[in-house]
This record gives structure tokens, sequence and C-alpha cells, in this order.
């Protein structure tokens, strides 16, 4: 299994993209891991093929992991004469057209009969529910969801990625506040952990704090890989403790 980040980078940042990742199973087809406001353009720039966004799994509705959905919503209708397939949790869905895409994608288009019709989620998108500790398959990777706390009255998960073709276990912890109970029970026995870092606290307390991964056994250090971080990450090398901070268009193979 590989997992590309398409960027690293948090909701705010301007010299990074944001933090979605390209997975690539080792048996199967790739697949995005979020997609939003700049996965196209990283992408472009890392020159891949557009088509490997066909397939989708989301973790929550905030615009740097959904915001690429309408460019790819159209761009599977009026170009590729296909609907991308999306994996949305559950407890995601029901949002996901009424507060997200319907003001720019819902509107008034001509089926094949002439007749007009008004467009939903359906529409633009093959759907998959997922339900959070029950695993589906994207080639040889099995993927499990887990609720994460992020934004109040919102949900949110994280996902755990295990290769049966080659054992590699990687947790994604997409967003989240810091909770030690998920990465014991879920990143137990991952090689690799991609954790969401502010790297200063500025109040919101909605994402994980350096200063509460610093907390962390040197055992789970030195397998965090640090993503969703600000512009000025630079002045922060050698202050993480074992973690790292992923690389954006670096593949990381497990």
């Amino acid at each position: 299994m590989e997992i590309l980040p398409l960027g690293v980078g948090d909701a705010f940042a301007k010299t990074l993209f944001q933090t979605n990742f390209l997975v690539r199973p080792a048996d199967g087809e790739p697949f995005l891991l979020d997609c939003g406001q700049t996965a196209s353009r990283a992408m472009a720039r890392l020159a891949l093929d557009p088509r490997l966004a066909g397939r989708v799994v989301l973790s929550h509705l905030h615009a740097d992991h959904i915001g690429g959905l309408e460019e790819l919503g159209f761009t599977g209708r009026f170009r590729w004469g296909q609907r991308p397939v999306l994996w949305v949790p559950r407890s995601v869905l029901p949002f996901l057209w009424d507060h997200a895409l319907m003001a720019g994608m819902g509107q008034r288009l001509r089926a094949p009969d002439g007749q007009f019709f008004e467009a939903d989620l359906d529409t633009y998108f093959e759907v998959r529910p997922v339900v959070p500790a029950e695993p589906f398959a994207m080639g040889s990777v099995e993927v499990t969801a887990f609720p994460t706390p992020h934004t109040a009255g919102r949900p949110s998960v994280g996902y755990r990625l295990e290769d049966r073709a080659t054992g590699g276990a990687v947790l994604l912890t997409c967003d989240s506040r810091f909770h030690r109970r998920n990465l014991e029970r879920w990143g137990d026995g991952a090689r690799a952990v991609f954790h969401d870092c502010q790297l200063v606290s500025n109040g919101s307390h909605i994402h994980t704090t350096l200063d509460e991964l610093l907390t962390l056994e040197p055992g789970w250090q030195e397998r965090i890989h640090l993503v969703h971080y600000a512009d000025e990450w630079p002045v922060w090398e050698g202050r993480t403790g074992l973690m790292r901070f992923a690389k954006e268009g670096e593949a990381y193979r497990f």
C-alpha cells in the first residue's frame, strides 16, 4: 500500500495544499481519502491522472476535505460521462447535499429524453454509505472508519487502512481533537499514523495540538507523520520530538 499526501496543509495554508491523500492498494484501484478545494490542483502539480479522483472516501464536511467535490461531480457528468463513486460516513450523508453541495450543484438538467429534472446528489455521484467499525474493501485495502471528536454537533471520522496483500496498516486521524483511546484502539499494530497537528493552539480546540502529541510515549511518536499543519512549519523543525512532518507529493509505502 502506498500513501501519497496530495497536500499536508491546514485549511488556511497558502504555501501548502490541503491535507488529502491518494491511496494506492497493493492490488486494486487507487482512491482518494478526502477531496478538498486544492485536490485537483495538487494532482495537476504532481502530474497525476485526474480520473484517479473517481473514487473518494470522505471523512467530514469541512471545505478543505470536500471542497473539490463540486468540480469533481461536474467533471464526471459533463466531461467523463460517468459518476465518481463516493464512500460517505452514514452520519455525514444526510448533510452532504443540503448543507454543502446543493447551492452550487442544484440545477435543472435535461435528460436524454428531453425532459428537465432537478439534479440531486445521485445525479453526480454513486454514493456508498460507510458505517463506523464495519470494514469495507478498496482493492486489497480493508478500510475501517471510526468516529472522531472534531467540531461540536458535526460528525467526523478517521480511518484505519490495512492492506491484506502486504500486512501494512496505517491510521489516518483526518481531523480530530486529541483522543488517546482512538490511537490505542485503532492504531494498534499500525506502522504509521498520519495525525493532524495544530502547531500553536489558537483556542479553537478542534484539532490536536503539538503540545498534546508531545505527551505521547516514544513508541507512538516515532510512528507519527504530522499533517494538516500551518505554513510556518519550518520554524518547528527539530521541535516535534520523535515525530516528523509528512511532505506533500512524497510516497510512503507500507
